[in-house]
């Protein structure tokens, strides 16, 4: 008669593609797996075959926790005040949930609220709650048991959690909260698939009070299930696109469970952030199928950080991933030329903006003519940059590519454009002329400019259908990222022609659309079509002889995961002008 080890061995014959195939007889025979594993308890923690499905909660197995735990060690220092994170439960992905950890563990924290969703619908109500300690392979991990019990006392939103032993989206994770915060007391909470946004309003007003400067919020959470590859990559991508916006009001829009198993824990998650200030940082996007080699039927995994700084965020780099910056206009000439041209002025700017991007790539939009040699008797208001000046400064900010597709780069004709071009290829930063696709690694970047008149002498509405049919005809791989100008100048919305482009941009299979040219940056991503591609109207200026009162800066930070999904986020910057003039202002009259 075989072992109750060895049943749960026999487990490896039975992949989930297979039970897949009846949902039904699935959900019964997961749940009978992971009460086997439950029932092997050696030294009060249980313990699991690390050749069974790694799906299923092996919270025994402290050799793949371990290991996961050492793989993920950063080469930074993360920062310390991190709010929340957001893991994985399968411990198939036991690396990723260790990243979330690992973000969070410079911080010193007493309580840790996770939030889980109850996969075995053991919840009658709406929320249930654990009232008990915790055993894992770290040793005990305490419950907090006055908070707990205060929650109790609310019986129309919380309950004890019935065999909460069972529900691996808590038991995965709370080895983890064990062995990186071994003192924190812990609140355990699972919510019912049939909580509604009023009860996630609900739950986290009464969380609410139990958040103090040393509370972390983990919210345990798989993304698409039970999807092909293909299909669970394109559902990422419009989770991605949902989460970008920092909008919580639009998590209901999502499905359960082809984009996320528990809207209410991302819901709860948002609404707890919120009230403390923070924004998220998407640091890990990967598929079950990069672990199993299985795509007929796979689950998704994403990593958020929640940071009350976000300019702290730019420091989260990871070995599958790309990082870049978009940044807004640059004209390193006529008000800013003799500021720039001290070294001490270069220098704080750079510095200033390098604190954000930590040196990543930048791709920012040239608005000007950069030339070797100044042209005489232009006059003081013209675009043109030296580069002797203004070249040595893009390079010292990482900058790998200048958009061209804009109203300036022909303000000397095209010889003015070619010697544009020459002079930054010379340094080393590509040049975007308008509709070619550039190569940038991880991604295709193609410049566009959108302004009325701009393509040619044709009207407005001709001229971005040659451009939108220009796009649609590119032989590109995705993801693609369109960097465009357009939009009316200082305003920071778009109108609803821009949106109509944005629309058609999205249907030529664009990911991610970039504006510039406004002066003013947006204040928010958003999403459109069906909440696959990411648009941000107006990244504002980013080195432009204009004052704080008129115009406005920011950076996107664009994070490109190995399957080609895209995570944007919006960090804000100050006035780089202003910057410059104060830094000037501060050298002696006699060395100006």
């Amino acid at each position: 008669m075989p072992s109750w080890k060895d049943l749960i061995s026999m487990n490896k014959s039975w992949s989930l593609s297979h039970l897949e195939q009846n949902h039904g007889f699935r959900t019964v025979a997961i749940g009978f797996i992971a009460f086997l594993a439950c029932m092997l308890e050696v030294n009060g923690y249980a313990q699991a075959d690390s050749s069974s499905d790694n799906y299923l909660p092996h919270m025994g197995d402290r050799a793949t926790i371990e290991r996961a735990i050492n793989l993920e060690r950063p080469s930074f220092e993360p920062p310390v005040d991190v709010t929340g994170i957001s893991v994985p439960h399968h411990l198939l992905a036991a690396d990723l949930i260790a990243r979330g950890f690992w973000a969070a563990s410079k911080g010193s924290y007493e309580r840790v609220i996770l939030i889980s969703p109850d996969h075995y619908r053991s919840v009658k109500g709406r929320f249930g709650v654990i009232n008990s300690d915790f055993k894992t392979i770290f040793g005990q991990a305490r419950h907090d048991h006055e908070v707990v019990e205060r929650l109790l006392m609310q019986p129309e939103l919380f309950e004890p959690l019935r065999q909460p032993e069972r529900e691996h989206g808590i038991q995965a994770v709370v080895p983890f909260i064990r062995f990186f915060f071994p003192s924190a007391e812990i609140i355990a909470v699972a919510a019912a698939v049939t909580t509604d946004p009023s009860d996630w309003i609900e739950v986290a007003s009464a969380l609410t009070p139990f958040l103090t400067k040393k509370t972390l919020v983990v919210q345990s959470t798989d993304y698409s299930h039970y999807l092909p590859l293909a299909e669970a990559i394109r559902r990422d991508r419009q989770t991605l696109a949902v989460l970008s916006t920092g909008n919580v009001d639009v998590v209901g829009s999502l499905t359960q469970p082809s984009h996320l198993d528990s809207k209410a824990a991302q819901a709860v998650q948002m609404h707890l952030q919120s009230h403390l200030g923070a924004s998220q940082i998407l640091v890990g996007n990967r598929n079950s199928a990069q672990y199993t080699k299985i795509e007929s039927s796979t689950t998704s995994y994403l990593v958020s950080v929640f940071l009350k700084d976000p300019n702290k965020g730019g420091v989260f780099r990871y070995a599958d991933q790309s990082v870049f910056y978009f940044g807004g206009d640059v004209l390193l000439g006529r008000f800013l030329a003799p500021m720039v041209a001290k070294e001490s002025v270069a220098a704080e700017i750079v510095s200033e903006i390098m604190n954000h991007t930590q040196g990543a790539p930048l791709v920012v939009n040239l608005e000007g003519v950069l030339l070797p040699d100044p042209i005489v008797g232009l006059g003081s208001n013209t675009h043109q940059m030296l580069a002797k000046i203004a070249a040595p400064i893009l390079r010292r900010l990482n900058v790998v590519a200048a958009g061209l597709a804009n109203n300036h780069s022909l303000d000397f004709g095209p010889a003015g454009l070619q010697e544009t071009i020459e002079q930054l290829e010379i340094f080393g930063i590509k040049p975007l002329v308008h509709g070619s696709a550039v190569n940038m690694g991880m991604f295709r970047l193609v410049a566009l400019n959108l302004l009325p008149g701009q393509l040619s002498n044709e009207p407005a509405g001709a001229g971005f259908s040659a451009a939108s049919k220009l796009l649609c005809d590119l032989a590109a791989d995705p993801p693609l990222v369109a960097f465009v100008h357009w939009g009316k100048e200082y305003t920071s919305v778009p109108t609803l022609n821009e949106r109509a482009y944005g629309e058609a941009l999205q249907q030529c299979g664009v990911s991610l659309i970039v504006g510039a040219h406004t002066h003013q940056a947006s204040a928010q991503l958003e999403t459109i079509g069906r909440g696959e591609t990411q648009i941000l109207f107006s990244l504002g200026n980013l080195i432009f002889d204009q004052i704080a009162s008129i115009s406005s800066a920011a950076l996107l930070e664009v994070r490109i995961f190995e399957q080609g999904t895209i995570a944007a986020r919006l960090v804000k910057l100050p006035n780089i002008f202003e910057t410059a003039k104060n830094a000037f202002h501060r050298e002696p009259a006699s060395s100006r």
